[in-house]
């Protein structure tokens, strides 16, 4: 059985954002400034309360995590991402994408 802090809710424990973040070993605040984010955003991200990442934070975040954007799991499919002009994003990011 998982321990949970104090105030945390279910769906942070099993957010696959916080998941990518932990197992690159970051914590909130150095993954904030890498994405170049507020740490109450990446919270809102990571509780998904918080309506979408921009192409660019997305491609900063795989780098932060070492992933390819190809490589992160499906369960992130729900989260929505902000068009930043190109159809080139739409393409990239897939089912993801919402304009």
């Amino acid at each position: 059985m998982s321990k949970r802090n104090k105030g945390q809710q279910p769906q942070e424990l099993d957010s696959p954002l916080r998941r990518l973040r932990e197992d690159a070993d970051l914590t909130q605040e150095q993954l904030a400034v890498e994405i170049d984010v507020s740490v109450s955003t990446l919270r809102r991200w990571e509780k998904g309360t918080e309506p979408a990442m921009t192409r660019r934070q997305w491609i900063r975040f795989c780098r932060a995590v070492n992933k390819d954007f190809d490589e992160l799991p499906e369960d992130l499919v729900g989260i929505k991402v902000i068009h930043s002009g190109a159809n080139a994003s739409q393409q990239a990011l897939g089912d993801a994408y919402t304009p």
